[in-house]
């Protein structure tokens, strides 16, 4: 059993026919990823993966992604940089799941915190507000049962 904390928040912004999406991820177990998509002026960029440095710190997001041009020989990469805020907007919810993987099952057990997010990224150079629809904090137990290396069955 894993105990596993952190922080999801999904955005999206479309300005002045710039369209971008972020996702910022953060687990205590499985640690920081970071997606971000562009579609600009016909061309489409994008970046992501795991980041060294958390992203969310006491009510404070930040943090850069390296992202290019999504074609082949694009090459030249570039930082984008996130920055925002977030908060708690409603009561904590408890979460009980369970969720079936071709080795076993997932159980998940504890508490989701929804949040309030305010997120800026500033890429090809410009600043953009996203509106952030998904986001929360969670604190939860972890049971994979049936996973190899765990010693129990799937029942």
């Amino acid at each position: 059993m894993t105990r596993e904390k952190g922080h999801a928040v999904a955005c999206l912004a479309e300005k002045d026919g710039m369209q971008v999406s972020l996702e910022l991820y953060e687990n205590s177990t499985f640690g920081t990823h970071v997606s971000l998509s562009v579609e600009a002026d016909g061309q489409q960029y994008g970046g992501g993966g795991p980041v060294e440095r958390g992203l969310f710190d006491r009510g404070v997001i930040s943090g850069q992604v390296a992202y290019s041009r999504l074609e082949e020989d694009a090459g030249d990469q570039r930082i984008a940089r996130v920055a925002g805020s977030y908060e708690a907007s409603g009561p904590r919810v408890r979460v009980r799941e369970v969720h079936p993987e071709p080795w076993g099952k997932v159980v998940t057990r504890g508490w989701r915190t929804p949040l309030a997010a305010d997120v800026t990224v500033n890429v090809l150079g410009r600043q953009m507000e996203l509106n952030c629809g998904e986001a929360f904090a969670f604190d939860l137990r972890v049971k994979r049962v049936g996973e190899p290396g765990t010693g129990e069955r799937t029942r």
